[in-house]
């Protein structure tokens, strides 16, 4: 096997590692507590007697469950295609692709 075979090889390898990386990405619910929480209090304050309270502090304390359900439905709708980690996999895989291109018009 010649240099420029095992070069292919090795970067093709890599495509299907970062193509592999990039079907199984998920987005982090914690990177996306402060945009829940935000939703949830743009509804304005919650009042019980004389006192105030944020409705996402409210959720949080009184049905974490319902709290988390909400989060987990809340990032199941944000498009990954808009996250930067998401973007740098892909960028990184056109990066590989053009190598390997590149690598084959030489042979």
């Amino acid at each position: 096997m010649t240099t420029k075979e095992k070069q292919i090889t090795e970067i093709k390898k890599q495509i299907a590692d970062k193509q592999k990386e990039i079907d199984n990405f998920e987005l982090d619910n914690d990177d996306y507590i402060e945009q829940y929480e935000e939703c949830l209090n743009e509804q304005g304050d919650i009042s019980i007697g004389s006192l105030t309270y944020s409705p996402a502090n409210v959720l949080k304390n009184v049905d974490e469950i319902a709290y988390n359900c909400g989060l987990n439905d809340f990032v199941d709708s944000i498009d990954k295609e808009d996250n930067e980690e998401y973007k740098k996999l892909l960028e990184e895989l056109e990066t590989l692709e053009d190598e390997l291109t590149d690598l084959e018009i030489e042979e």
